[in-house]
């Protein structure tokens, strides 16, 4: 039997995700997941920008409700496994993450998703910002975007690095070789003690490919970083999507094992 689990599942609280929490529980049902969590945006009140967090994430006041919806399907459904999840920005900048940490600290969490979507005021994966692309220099672009990766990985704020290569995703990839830079990556992750997601939005996406690529997926696996699963569900149809594609890939890199969480605790779990 195979372990499987869905940790990045938004809501409609995000405003650009659709369905009910408990129509994403069915089709995790359905299609026989073992566990799931609900990982929708944190508040973004630390974002450069105001109308992006209105747009983006809930509310500061509509946390609480958010947790309590998951306790209440935890009741509801006994028969699967359903944690209490967040996905949380990282930025640049000091004083957004202590707020971050703030709002964080608000909940007692089984996991937390942290993200890089933005560089400066620059939101990386908006296609209202694609002009930026073409203005910069892709392969420096790339290297800031990977040192607030690690920078987020080093901070304590997170448990797991969602897509984790997102600047990928309108399909902007250097022309440089980008095998050293997935190695030192891969490296500082290890470092760390985090784990990684394999997010397969990225089918869903221009790129057309699972974040991270396979490349720097190799690198991770190869220095046996945990790594957990996630569809980045904005639709309870997508809820566990392509996971039939993770696990062949799981499998061809020998790996056995995948991370899950209860109460900020990473638990390894066999694949198989």
């Amino acid at each position: 039997m195979t372990f499987l689990v869905d940790y990045h599942m938004h809501t409609k609280r995000c405003n650009h995700a659709d369905g009910t929490m408990a129509e994403y529980v069915d089709q995790a049902l359905k299609i026989g997941l073992t566990e799931i969590g609900f990982s929708d945006h944190l508040p973004l009140s630390a974002a450069p920008d105001d109308v992006l967090a209105r747009d983006w994430a809930m509310q500061e006041e509509e946390l609480t409700e958010y947790v309590n919806d998951i306790h209440v399907l935890q009741k509801r459904y006994p028969n699967i496994s359903i944690k209490v999840g967040i996905e949380a920005d990282y930025f640049c900048d000091q004083k957004s993450n202590q707020k971050t940490r703030d709002l964080l600290d608000r909940v007692k969490w089984d996991y937390v998703i942290g993200s890089v979507h933005h560089l400066g005021t620059w939101v990386i994966d908006s296609s209202e910002n694609l002009d930026e692309f073409e203005k910069r220099d892709l392969f420096k672009v790339y290297e800031n975007y990977f040192e607030t990766v690690i920078k987020a990985a080093n901070s304590g704020l997170y448990d797991v690095l969602g897509h984790i290569d997102v600047i990928k995703k309108y399909g902007y990839v250097p022309k440089e070789n980008l095998s050293s830079l997935y190695k030192d990556v891969a490296k500082e992750i290890k470092k760390s003690g985090i784990a990684f997601e394999i997010n397969t939005s990225g089918l869903r996406k221009p790129i057309g490919q699972i974040y991270p690529a396979p490349l720097l997926l190799k690198e991770l696996l190869s220095l046996e970083v945990p790594v957990t699963l996630g569809s980045d569900s904005h639709s309870p149809l997508e809820v566990g999507k392509d996971f039939d594609v993770v696990v062949k890939l799981l499998k061809d890199f020998g790996t056995k094992e995948i991370a899950i969480f209860n109460k900020r605790q990473k638990i390894m779990k066999p694949l198989e």
